[in-house]
């Protein structure tokens, strides 16, 4: 489905300093460009659908996104710290090393498929033909991806891995999966053969995490 682009020529302008008011209302329009994003897809995110959504006048959302790609932009950073979010309580939840990363593709399932998963999902595949959109959420992109590579880094550490560069190859094959699987699993319901391929990516990871502990405990 054709959609608009995100931008208005206006650039985008960073976050303010913000009151507890202005805090409260920008994540009442943030709240409600996830469920406008959700239920209609990124092309239906306009000003109008999310005052609409979200019952704040057009002045009040304007001020703080004077643009829909202010506004693309910001919804896009809530979602990635809410899925990372989302992810990080779901691993912490599993206090064995080798657990947490055996399981950690049932964890990403979880984060992705969440409101927030599936509203990051949408803007992520627009970004790959609006360019603006794609240099706006660039930095934010960056950033995180930098965060999670630690973050990877951490779990194979932990769970003894002779080379953990190698699981942060493997988580990011776990993120393009899910995401990949996500947008299958919303087309049509029910779908068995989407429904195995996801388990069968759950069981593939375990496998993998498996074989890397057998390794080395042969070494041992």
């Amino acid at each position: 489905m054709a959609s608009q682009p995100a931008h208005a020529d206006a650039p985008v302008a960073r976050p303010r300093k913000l009151t507890r008011r202005g805090a409260d209302t920008r994540a009442r329009i943030l709240d409600a460009t996830v469920r406008v994003i959700v239920s209609s897809g990124f092309a239906a995110m306009t000003i109008e659908r999310v005052m609409a959504e979200s019952g704040i006048s057009r002045g009040s959302v304007l001020h703080q996104f004077p643009n829909r790609l202010a506004l693309a932009v910001a919804t896009a950073e809530r979602t990635l710290e809410a899925v990372i979010e989302l992810a990080r309580k779901a691993a912490e939840a599993k206090p064995d090393p080798f657990e947490r990363m055996a399981s950690h593709a049932d964890v990403m399932w979880q984060a992705h498929s969440s409101p927030e998963g599936l509203a990051l999902n949408e803007i992520v595949t627009a970004a790959g033909w609006d360019r603006e959109l794609a240099e706006g959420i660039r930095p934010i992109i960056e950033e995180v991806e930098a965060d999670i590579r630690v973050q990877f880094l951490d779990m194979a550490r932990e769970a003894g891995l002779p080379d953990p560069d190698a699981f942060v190859a493997r988580g990011w094959w776990l993120v393009a999966s899910v995401r990949g699987l996500v947008i299958e699993h919303r087309l049509h319901q029910p779908r068995p053969m989407i429904d195995a391929a996801l388990e069968e990516m759950k069981a593939s990871h375990r496998r993998y995490c498996e074989a890397q502990r057998d390794k080395l405990v042969m070494l041992d």
